[in-house]
């Protein structure tokens, strides 16, 4: 039994997903929607045939027939294959057409002409508010219909035997039937609604998650508030870090593409961790070069200490990288604080970038350093004070400022 009941499902599954293949998630909603309301008019048209035939076989020739003929609509989720339009005027004018026909042999009292209101809930259903004079027009081929076979068709025509019981029977089914379609078509509509609510919010999120990963929090919130908003912020104390990965373009050439990708992304990975650790700014990355700052965009006053823990710990990082690769992994740092400008550049690809005199000269720390140290201004040893602690290296030749006084940072004091 549990077997049959699988097939069953398996094979109603089938039938529903007909015409879905390589459509749009809307598509695909409104033609599973057009399929499920087809299989129960079908299943509609086989009990009222049944029901027919059995009643009185040769006296309701006339009206099993034409549920017969109702039940050609089985094989339109074949025709959604070419087009839904075409299958929805199909459908809704058989629907339209047997409903008035039966009307008039078998008398209004019946109530089936008011199953035309299927015909024209499914048009509803399925085109939404798309294709409007498709709908506009059965729904005056359907509203006539209904109002024709109201006042014309009270009296059965005479070709089938009518009495008044098999009419209060017809008209009960049709009561039932129209509850549980109408009930079918409205949960399959609801269903629709929550899951497009669902696919919206998940879509929502997942832009809001790749926003706040381009930019800053703050900044993406002003943005969303703001869409038209030049956001530029003059910060007047940061503290900059750049850090370089020793030897990596001549290991790059000798290594397969996916290895290259693999390895930077270890490293920038372990360092992402560090940043999110120590609440400071991941500005970019420039090939294997990482770039991150303290005091923006919001102004903290231990911006110089947070940068310099974070620099310790890449260094301790990088040293457990080397043991699990098997491999040395070193990098050169460095430090300056100072002022800069911030904002948001670009339409395509956005991203929050800083700018001035303090970004060259920590890049310069970093390009002018020794392998596996890190090299900081005085500057940013001043905002440091007594925290941590220093080896001077004296004056040294930076490309585009001259000499400049540099110390290395060691260690943490204490």
């Amino acid at each position: 039994m549990k077997i049959l009941s699988n097939q069953i499902w398996r094979l109603i599954d089938w039938y529903t997903t007909i015409g879905l293949e390589g459509r749009s998630d809307h598509e695909k909603s409104k033609r599973y929607t057009f399929n499920v309301i087809i299989l129960f008019g079908f299943w509609t048209a086989v009990f009222y045939g049944a029901f027919y035939a059995l009643y009185d076989f040769e006296g309701l020739r006339v009206a099993w027939t034409t549920s017969l003929i109702c039940m050609s609509v089985i094989v339109l989720p074949v025709v959604v294959r070419r087009s839904l339009r075409v299958a929805t005027f199909v459908g809704v004018g058989l629907t339209i057409w047997v409903f008035t026909y039966l009307t008039y042999h078998l008398g209004a009292d019946t109530g089936l002409y008011l199953f035309i209101i299927i015909g024209l809930v499914c048009v509803i259903i399925v085109n939404g508010n798309e294709n409007l004079l498709d709908t506009l027009v059965l729904w005056v081929a359907g509203t006539s219909a209904m109002i024709v076979s109201a006042l014309f068709f009270q009296e059965p025509s005479g070709v089938a035997r009518v009495d008044p019981v098999l009419q209060s029977l017809v008209l009960f089914g049709v009561i039932v039937g129209l509850s549980v379609m109408i009930g079918i078509g409205l949960l399959v509509l609801s269903d629709r609604v929550a899951r497009a609510e669902r696919a919206l919010a998940a879509e929502h999120a997942r832009s809001e998650a790749l926003l706040d990963n381009l930019l800053p929090t703050e900044i993406a919130a002003r943005l969303k508030s703001a869409p038209g908003e030049v956001i530029a912020d003059d910060l007047p104390e940061v503290t900059l870090l750049f850090a370089d990965i020793v030897d990596f373009t001549p290991r790059a050439t000798t290594m397969p593409p996916d290895e290259v990708v693999v390895f930077l992304n270890s490293v920038f990975t372990a360092f992402d961790k560090l940043t999110e650790q120590y609440g400071l700014e991941k500005i970019k990355t420039i090939g294997d070069a990482y770039m991150v700052a303290a005091g923006m965009p919001i102004a903290r006053a231990d911006h110089a200490q947070a940068i310099a823990d974070m620099a310790l710990a890449m260094l301790e990082a990088t040293r457990k990288l080397s043991d699990d690769a098997d491999q040395p992994i070193e990098v050169r740092i460095g430090l300056h604080s100072g002022s800069a400008i911030a904002g948001v550049i670009g339409t395509q690809k956005v991203f929050y970038d800083v700018w001035g005199d303090t970004v060259n000269t920590a890049s310069r720390m970093e390009s002018h350093g020794e392998i596996g140290r890190i090299q900081l201004t005085a500057e940013t040893k001043e905002r440091l004070g007594d925290a941590f602690l220093f080896e001077e290296r004296g004056m040294v030749d930076i490309k585009g400022k001259g000499p400049v006084k540099t110390f290395w940072l060691t260690g943490k004091a204490g």
